[in-house]
């Protein structure tokens, strides 16, 4: 996730893979077990998914899961890299053309759009990242890696403003990409409550500053 200024039933929740990952060289049963385990972890949560589960959904051997994974701990890390993997696809399907903030406007916007087209990747992430043992620790890691690295690029090539610092830029940057999608069935939530009609529900604008 960057800027500078991020199976089954009706479809709703389906992750869209798009094109075949060559780093994945298949799409077949270790690209299935990493898309159940995604759907499971994220309407379950990882703890109440046994491999097993995951085997049968997937209608493969658990031994098969431990042969691509070997762990469950290895198939979580797997369905972390799934998440940052759609993420970088996302970006990069955006070119380093226009102004910095016509570049980071539409990098933010590819990966919003990646993410309300694939639900399941961000009650996933949801999940991860409250979940009190911490277990999500690595992939908010990876995704502040990722999206580190993204903005130290676009500073380096001119793509992006310098006057904040490069700390405040991947702060805005996520909270830009993922925190409004994160709030929003607060916000729905809370709306209802109030008996608001669904037309004129509040927007969510979040604003990152420095002191």
């Amino acid at each position: 996730m960057d800027s500078a200024g991020p199976g089954s039933g009706d479809g709703a929740g389906t992750v869209d893979p798009g094109p075949p990952r060559s780093a994945d060289g298949d799409l077949t049963a270790r690209a299935r077990i990493r898309y159940a385990a995604l759907e499971l972890y994220s309407d379950h949560g990882e703890d109440r998914v046994s491999m097993r589960r995951v085997a049968a959904e997937v209608g493969v051997t658990i031994g098969l899961i431990q042969h691509h994974f070997g762990t469950k701990e290895g198939l979580r890390r797997a369905v972390d890299d799934l998440v940052v993997e759609h993420v970088v696809d996302a970006l990069a399907t955006v070119a380093h053309t226009g102004s910095p903030a016509e570049v980071v406007a539409a990098r933010d916007a590819a990966v919003r759009d990646m993410l309300e087209r694939n639900p399941m990747l961000v009650k996933y992430i949801n999940r991860a990242l409250i979940e009190p043992d911490g277990r999500g620790a690595p992939l908010l890691a990876a995704i502040v890696d990722l999206t580190t690295r993204e903005v130290e690029s676009l500073r380096r090539g001119g793509h992006a403003s310098t006057r904040s610092s490069d700390k405040v830029q991947v702060v805005r940057t996520l909270m830009g990409q993922v925190g409004e999608l994160f709030l929003e069935p607060i916000v729905a939530a809370i709306w209802s409550q109030v008996g608001g009609a669904d037309d004129r529900r509040p927007t969510i604008r979040i604003t990152v500053g420095e002191h």
